[in-house]
């Protein structure tokens, strides 16, 4: 990689990190846990419901398997960057309440290092923790006297990875994420004249992997069967309690020793049926969050399932820049248990992929999301996301590469 690339990429990680310190969520319930998820949604096929696990292309960073790597070109640098918008809203009780919020979502590089093995280097978020929520509190000993609490949180965590893959034969593709992942959360609780705010600093390593095998079904119809796998690995957690009087200036700082917090094991597979113009494909993950334990009783975390469906077509001439039209779809149950409700997502997506010069694209994707929460008793949430990807490619002699 010559320096200018190299300069380049360290740009784009300066501005994310400068970037994805802004919360992507203001949902109360990311306050349990590690945050909100991040569903991994990002680059070209955002469009077709957050699928992923069997899709190869030769043109885009396929982050939910790494296996996919071996797709790329092998006389290309493909690079890609993108964010979101999203407008959300949420229901409690008989009231409602609204935010927009927005962040990157990916910035990626990849190539082939030799004919058997690419890799690809790039950072994503991974959870998100931002919310605001006012309780009033009866005062014991008192005739009705409550008392307001202001509890907020905000931070996150993101991932830096590293993607090896390796094409065992012409159809058998193995791949590996190494991983490092960081980031801190900011929790305060304010009743009168003292504060309360815990930080806390999380970091570990992770590897997670994946497979995809492709296979020619007929003269025009191809198949991929793909599967994914990553480890149980517990946060290094460096916790700090401090407790703010403003009425006579006291501070109190003391180190914690919270529970355990996990990255979880997970397991998944996928398959995918396309000729020149028509992708179908489907996904199913399941990620065991009950691994982590709440110290709070009436919250606990359940193993998430997902089922994500999506479809592309290619339109006009295939051979110099088609169009992209895609749609898709999903069903997920939410990590967060509270007070044993569980709440379901669901929700549709539909993108664009417009060619921009050659061999580049620039993607747009809408998806709209809703957390059932009136036959459980939860808030429910209902959110519009708006997705903007660039996926661009610079072409290199083979004698740069290796």
């Amino acid at each position: 990689m010559n320096t200018s690339r190299l300069l380049s990429f360290i740009l784009f990680l300066s501005v994310f990190f400068n970037l994805s310190a802004q919360n992507s969520t203001n949902s109360p319930t990311s306050m349990f846990g590690i945050g909100d998820i991040s569903t991994g949604e990002a680059g070209k096929y955002v469009g077709m419901g957050g699928v992923g696990i069997a899709l190869r292309s030769g043109d885009f960073l396929n982050g939910l398997n790494p296996s996919a790597l071996t797709a790329l070109d092998s006389m290309k640098f493909v690079y890609e960057a993108g964010a979101n918008l999203s407008l959300e809203k949420y229901y409690s009780s008989g009231k409602s309440t609204s935010s927009v919020t927005g962040n990157v979502r990916n910035l990626g590089m990849g190539c082939r290092i030799l004919p058997s093995w690419y890799a690809a280097v790039g950072i994503i978020p991974l959870s998100s923790m931002g919310y605001a929520v006012t309780i009033d509190q009866q005062v014991e000993g008192t005739d009705g006297s409550t008392i307001s609490s202001l509890f907020e949180g905000s931070g996150g965590l993101s991932k830096i990875y590293l993607s090896n893959a390796f094409k065992i034969n012409k159809n058998f593709s193995l791949g590996a994420n190494l991983s490092y992942v960081l980031g801190n959360t900011t929790q305060s609780e304010v009743q009168g004249n003292t504060t309360i705010k815990e930080i806390s600093y999380k970091k570990a390593f992770y590897a997670d992997f994946g497979m995809q095998y492709n296979m020619a079904l007929s003269k025009k119809w191809n198949m991929t069967l793909g599967g994914v796998y990553g480890f149980k690995q517990q946060l290094n957690l460096n916790n700090a309690l401090t407790v703010i009087n403003s009425s006579n200036s006291e501070t109190l700082t003391e180190s914690l020793h919270p529970k355990s917090q996990y990255l979880p094991q997970f397991f998944g597979g996928g398959v995918a049926l396309n000729n020149k113009r028509l992708t179908f494909t489907a996904d199913y993950k399941c990620t065991q969050w009950s691994v982590m334990k709440s110290s709070n009783s009436s919250v606990k975390f359940n193993d998430q399932q997902q089922l994500n469906l999506g479809a592309e077509f290619l339109a006009g001439n295939l051979f110099e820049n088609p169009w992209h039209y895609m749609i898709g779809t999903g069903f997920s149950n939410s990590y967060v248990v509270i007070k044993d409700k569980k709440p379901l997502n669901s929700y549709i997506s539909a993108g664009l992929g417009i060619p921009v010069m050659t061999g580049n694209l620039l993607s747009f994707g809408v998806k709209y999301n809703t957390q059932s929460g009136s036959n459980t008793g939860t808030q429910r949430v209902q959110s519009l996301s708006f997705f903007l990807n660039l996926t661009f490619n610079e072409r290199t002699p083979r004698s740069k590469i290796y």
